[in-house]
């Protein structure tokens, strides 16, 4: 039985593997988010009154944000509107922009740390002011130390408009609050998370199984799944009881949406994921699937390639064979499953509105189905 950590636990479970290595939509969420589209967009133009790049750099925050299944929203949406004192709809709207855009700052940084250059198939946003400056003129080291500058103030603009947006959104002064401690929530569990997936990809780390899922849990989990639910309870005037129950929802889910992204990090294909199936293997991340497989005969020969930076397609190939020989992908594969099952069986106890216990059915159904 996987066991999915509570933030607190997680957070004591990877800090004691610290020093030795961590979404996509779901079912029938909408793509559209206006409120974010308006914000970007105002933005923008603030920008074109500093500087013509200042409004090209929004711009590329706006281009990074119109991507993705808006998983974040949606749920913010379904929870909020299963309750009988719900916000008004724009209120309900813009804290939904604000997930989706805190999610544009924590990816905009991630491909930053990872040296990413492609994400939802475009250039990312140090990628493409990398080659700016290198087709202006600027050596190879130089452009790419620019294209990593350009994404970290990209991503602090996004970060700091997440709150912006959640601040000036309406919310009556009882739940607001509430909402903010949730936002700081998703973001320091997803700070911490991201700092443990770094650590953990240090040379001659070997993080157990236990400290790799609790950096999966904090970095994705909490802002994509368990904070968004949360969020819309609360917005909807949802009993404390709903609330925790969200919570725990939406770590379980989160963390099999998260197993199933790092699947399709090395056994996807880019064109449908829009990602490298190099890029985890260049970078030695030490996913589940890495874990797992670090333990068996196989460990030592997938630890000489991992981490490579230039890694060849015939070294991917190998690795990729290494962790299907030794059966991590089907043990990882099975740990989605589990978390599935762990998300029906919340559901069936919970008492949850009806129609937001289906809509959420239908959410889990969606973990396991992208791994088909």
């Amino acid at each position: 039985m996987v066991t999915v950590f509570s933030r607190e636990s997680a957070y004591s479970s990877a800090r004691s593997g610290a020093g030795a290595r961590a979404g996509h939509g779901a079912d029938g969420a909408p793509a559209p988010v206006p409120v974010l589209e308006d914000f970007l967009a105002e933005a923008t133009g603030r920008a074109e009154a500093v500087d013509p790049g200042f409004a090209r750099l929004w711009g590329e925050v706006a281009r990074l944000s119109s991507g993705g299944k808006r998983i974040r929203p949606h749920l913010v949406r379904l929870a909020a509107g299963a309750y009988a004192a719900p916000e008004p709809a724009p209120v309900v709207e813009a804290v939904g922009a604000a997930f989706e855009l805190l999610h544009t700052a924590l990816i905009v940084h991630d491909d930053v740390i990872d040296q990413d250059e492609q994400r939802r198939h475009q250039p990312t946003i140090n990628a493409a002011a990398a080659h700016r400056a290198f087709a202006s003129g600027s050596g190879l080291d130089q452009a790419r130390q620019y294209g990593a500058s350009v994404g970290v103030i990209a991503g602090d603009l996004a970060l700091a408009g997440a709150y912006r947006l959640v601040a000036r959104s309406g919310l009556s002064p009882e739940r607001l609050p509430r909402l903010l401690e949730l936002l700081d929530a998703a973001l320091f569990s997803s700070a911490a998370g991201e700092l443990l997936d770094v650590d953990h990809a240090l040379p001659g780390a070997r993080p157990g199984r236990e400290q790799v899922l609790a950096a999966t849990c904090l970095k994705t989990a909490v802002y994509s799944f368990e904070t968004p639910l949360q969020a819309g309870g609360v917005l909807g005037g949802a009993p404390d009881e709903d609330v925790e129950v969200l919570g725990r929802l939406g770590r379980t889910v989160g963390t099999a949406y998260q197993l199933v992204d790092d699947l399709l990090g090395v056994f996807g294909d880019p064109e449908a994921t829009g990602k490298s199936v190099v890029s985890d293997l260049r970078e030695g991340k030490r996913t589940m699937l890495v874990a797992a497989a670090l333990c068996t005969p196989v460990g030592e020969e997938l630890d000489a390639i991992l981490g490579r930076h230039e890694i060849s397609g015939e070294q991917a190939l190998r690795a990729r064979e290494l962790l299907e020989q030794c059966g991590a992908r089907q043990e990882v594969e099975g740990m989605v499953a589990e978390c599935a099952d762990e998300a029906r069986s919340l559901l069936d106890t919970a008492g949850l509105p009806a129609s937001l216990e289906q809509d959420l059915r239908r959410i889990v159904a969606g973990a396991t189905e992208r791994i088909r």
